[in-house]
């Protein structure tokens, strides 16, 4: 029997790191960084279509032939490389595995939406998540999900055993807990040019992220604060056009500023500066952004509802994303209420110290060592 403690073999796919990478690419980036620094001298080989990626300011050569099709190497070059190398596993942090597998494989589901959401997405995701995931996940020797509210989709829509489906829960990257310097501060202010007050929305720009009923919500508010603007941070997504339409044509679009995607350095300074997050999305896996901005003692108003009542853990002004004036509502008391957005302040910070990496990369280490010893990857599981 080989110890529980004696190294892993594992075989991941890093496809998602790609220059300006945000959600999946940042999870996998910060998870094998923290995977690593565990010192279990585990063999983490990264297999990639598109070369190298950067890990903690360490160039990483990653394996496996370059092909410009993401989706042609998956089919074919991964599976070549489990056969040669031959890990315990191969690790797929992006939904997406072969669909002939050559060795077990842990997969991370990071949400639902494509199922719950579908008038969200283009056609294409629609028809190939749709058909391949509950395959993939069935064929799996565990799956991985980013909070408890996606592992009950993933038992409930995809009828996962659920002694297969684990729940790994994310974090704020730990440099989010240092203040940015005052020159850094000066100097990102003037690259994006933020103004004095402004209230923060980050992701990409695409529709499950509700921004178009947020813009409208701000047009409300907007009268009654004429020294503040709304500034949303993220790059283009799939299906922006009606978000594209809604800040060209909105009635106070001089006060709403898009910043485009922005690198982690300078997105410490936005959320620092912030007078508060504003994240009402439809759904979410976990939702970053509100970890990120609770760990930088910024307040947050978000949804109810998937998993960002999770996330928050009472420490948000939490509204239905549904609703235009519940969202205005909510920014309304955000903005009038002091003793409110210090009181958040301190409570999202709180509840940020409490979620690490670390922890993260331990939680999903004992996943693949708990499948090696031939138990049950839930740590619940009899």
């Amino acid at each position: 029997m080989i110890p529980p403690d004696s190294p892993l073999r594992v075989l991941v796919d890093v496809t998602t790191w790609v220059p300006g990478r945000t959600g999946v690419g940042l999870y996998t980036e910060r998870l094998l960084r923290a995977w690593l620094a565990l010192q279990q001298n585990d063999k983490l080989w990264m297999a990639s279509n598109v070369g190298h990626g950067e890990l903690a300011g360490l160039h990483v050569d990653t394996i496996g032939p370059r092909m410009p099709v993401r989706a042609l190497w998956m089919q074919t070059a991964m599976p070549a490389l489990a056969m040669r190398l031959k890990p315990d596993f191969a690790f797929f942090p992006n939904y997406m595995t072969p669909v002939v597998p050559t060795c077990p494989y842990v997969v991370t589901v990071h949400d639902l939406a494509v199922f719950l959401y579908p008038e969200t997405f283009t056609f294409k995701k629609r028809v190939l998540q749709r058909a391949a995931l509950p395959f993939l996940v069935k064929r799996a020797a565990a799956v991985l999900t980013p909070s408890e509210s996606t592992r009950r989709d993933v038992i409930r829509l995809l009828h996962a055993d659920p002694d297969r489906v684990v729940a790994v829960p994310l974090a704020a990257a730990d440099d989010f807990a240092t203040p940015p310097s005052p020159e850094t501060t000066a100097e990102v202010r003037a690259e994006l040019f933020l103004p004095p007050r402004y209230l923060l929305a980050v992701g990409t720009l695409e529709p499950r992220k509700n921004l178009v009923r947020l813009i409208r919500a701000f047009e409300k508010i907007a009268p009654h604060h004429p020294d503040l603007k709304l500034v949303v941070a993220g790059g283009r997504g799939w299906r922006d056009e009606a978000i594209q339409a809604e800040l060209g044509n909105s009635p106070v679009r001089k006060a709403i500023v898009s910043v485009g995607y922005v690198r982690p350095d300078a997105l410490k300074v936005l959320y620092r500066e912030a007078i508060g997050l504003c994240y009402p999305s439809l759904y979410e896996g976990f939702g970053l952004p509100v970890v990120e901005a609770m760990a930088s003692g910024t307040p947050v108003l978000t949804s109810r509802g998937s998993s960002l009542d999770e996330v928050a853990d009472g420490a948000a002004i939490a509204v239905d994303p549904l609703s235009i004036d519940a969202i205005a509502d909510g920014l309304e008391l955000l903005l009038r209420d002091d003793a409110l957005r210090a009181r958040l302040g301190r409570e999202g910070l709180a509840r940020a110290q409490k979620l690490s990496w670390h922890q993260t990369a331990v939680e999903t280490r004992a996943v693949f060592a708990r499948l090696r010893a031939g138990q049950k990857p839930h740590p619940g599981a009899a």
